[in-house]
């Protein structure tokens, strides 16, 4: 058995596999605040008597330095009656910010510790109203003991032996710990003895692949190629199936066409799998938000790449999502955004250009259109702040290409400025565009100027599984590209990461429909 399959098989049973009998974690030492950080600009933190203290106004929240996904925690706390705190896990932050999951330490009449609460987000999501036996669990003025257990989307947690919360909730998979000040005045809240025994710990990924634009009623034989390739996960990167339709039935049957290749269906059940739409999947040919059955095709979507009920994608408008894999140190993250969605009206080349350019669309000149729309665009400035040493970013559409005529982000030159600006901001790690649906596949990269010098923005695109690119797009102008002339014969692009402590040296591939190589380009980052 390879190396590659192993991993695979860890990622895929990753929530069955336990660790019972691992020793358990010291996350403070009794001496200092080693492996903690607070990311506010106030609140006052030391350590007395083997005891982490907080004081200090207004709220605030001292985190773990890394993350934590599959875990069994356990920790004793003290608060001064009047006081309210809760114990923060799978949580992320920004400067004087944090959101995520709490278990709650209440000192109130209402007796609401030990429940469930999604900080910064959504609320409550168990309170332990009229419920007195859990309700009397926590004793006030006294040492309380919490334990957390959080496995998959199932989350548990105990006070002081008794169970208070057994519920499910696939929102955030993984994150910080962190201990929350409320921000009462003259009032110290006291922890000690937190140890935390990691259920599943995170697998180093080497090996990604992707695609896009297989018809559905068409053979398929690339996946089988794929398969041997063996990769960790997969990416597929829109035009997922040929729907063009308003018939959700119809979509729907077309997905199922696609899953009952024997191919993919050999991919679907050995690898993780995850997907972004594009047009033709979403509903109709370069469409934007002006399709009227979004909403109805999202939750089509959702059932075809099986997201879980309460996760992201089954709450909000749009199929955008972020995931990070790996341990501190070798952390990808995987950015998958919505560029259909939202995106607003493409400008049609005038008659008089036809030609003279190809393809159909001309750059927009209004700074008012948008590609994903204000909610996504602030979902990812958060999302680029988060820690990670590689990143790579899914884009249905090219990112870098800007001369031809056809759908891009240069389309909404203004979107594409605002992406690289905050790439420029946020560089703190690689980027990676990974792209579709222009059959065609093409190695791209842009050097731009950040905030640590210059930054090379990379963008793969690989398309189609099986409906192959014309001649003309051979000689398709690319100022950008790399790795030679663009490659228009059945196509699925790859990434191997060989880490060299916390940096990645990338080879970027092109396969064609037998898994050779076909375009390649390898860069090591410092």
């Amino acid at each position: 058995m390879t190396k590659s399959h192993i991993t695979r098989i860890l990622i895929c049973l990753a929530i069955l596999s336990t660790q019972a009998h691992a020793k358990p974690t010291e996350l403070f030492d009794g001496k200092s605040t080693a492996g903690w950080a607070n990311p506010f600009d106030w609140g006052e933190v030391s350590v007395e008597n083997g005891e982490l203290v907080l004081t200090g106004s207004p709220k605030y929240f001292l985190v773990t330095e890394r993350t934590y996904r599959d875990f069994d925690l356990e920790l004793e706390i003290n608060v001064p009656v009047g006081g309210n705190s809760g114990i923060q896990f799978r949580s992320h932050y920004r400067r004087n910010r944090l959101w995520g999951y709490q278990a709650e330490v209440d000192t109130s009449e209402r007796k609401w510790a030990g429940g469930f609460y999604d900080e910064g987000r959504r609320g409550w999501l168990v309170p332990l109203k009229d419920q007195p036996e859990r309700q009397s669990a926590f004793k006030n003025g006294e040492w309380n003991k919490y334990r957390i257990r959080a496995v998959g989307d199932h989350i548990q947690i105990w006070v002081n032996g008794i169970q208070t919360v057994d519920a499910h909730d696939a929102v955030t998979a993984e994150g910080h710990i962190a201990l929350q000040h409320h921000g009462e005045k003259g009032m110290a809240y006291r922890f000690r003895n937190i140890r935390i025994n990691e259920i599943t710990r995170p697998v180093t990924l080497t090996h990604i692949a992707f695609g896009s634009c297989a018809k559905q009623d068409q053979p398929q034989p690339i996946w089988f190629s794929v398969v041997k390739q063996q990769p960790e996960l997969f990416i597929m990167l829109g035009d997922n199936i040929y729907g063009d339709t308003e018939d959700m039935s119809v979509l729907a049957a077309k997905y199922g066409q696609l899953n009952a290749q024997p191919g993919f269906m050999t991919l679907r059940k050995n690898t993780p799998m995850y997907g972004v739409w594009d047009d033709h999947d979403y509903g109709v040919n370069d469409g934007g938000k002006e399709y009227p059955m979004r909403d109805e095709s999202q939750q089509v979507f959702n059932d075809f790449f099986r997201i879980p009920e309460g996760a992201n994608t089954r709450r909000r408008p749009g199929t955008y999502d972020s995931f990070i894999f790996g341990p501190t140190g070798k952390r990808i993250q995987l950015i998958l955004l919505d560029t259909r969605y939202f995106r607003d009206a493409l400008v049609p080349i005038p008659d008089d250009q036809k030609d003279t350019l190809t393809g159909r669309y001309i750059p927009t000149d209004d700074q008012n259109t948008t590609v994903l729309g204000d909610e996504q665009w602030a979902w990812l400035d958060e999302q680029l702040q988060m820690q990670a040493e590689l990143r790579i970013i899914a884009s249905s559409i090219q990112f870098i290409p800007s001369e031809h005529g056809w759908e891009m982000w240069a389309n909404f030159p203004h979107e594409r400025k605002r992406m690289l600006d905050l790439l420029a901001e946020h560089d703190h790690c690689p980027s990676i565009f990974i792209s579709g649906d222009r059959h065609l596949a093409e190695i791209s990269k842009q050097t731009i100027r950040a905030k640590n010098g210059d930054y090379p923005v990379y963008d793969i695109t690989a398309s189609s599984f099986n409906r192959p690119g014309s001649e003309q797009n051979k000689t398709e102008p690319n100022k950008y590209r790399i790795a030679g002339e663009n490659y228009i014969q059945e196509n699925y692009g790859s990434i191997q990461i060989k880490w060299r402590g916390s940096t990645p040296k990338l080879t970027m591939l092109v396969h064609g429909i037998d898994g050779s190589v076909v375009r390649k380009h390898v860069e090591s980052f410092r």
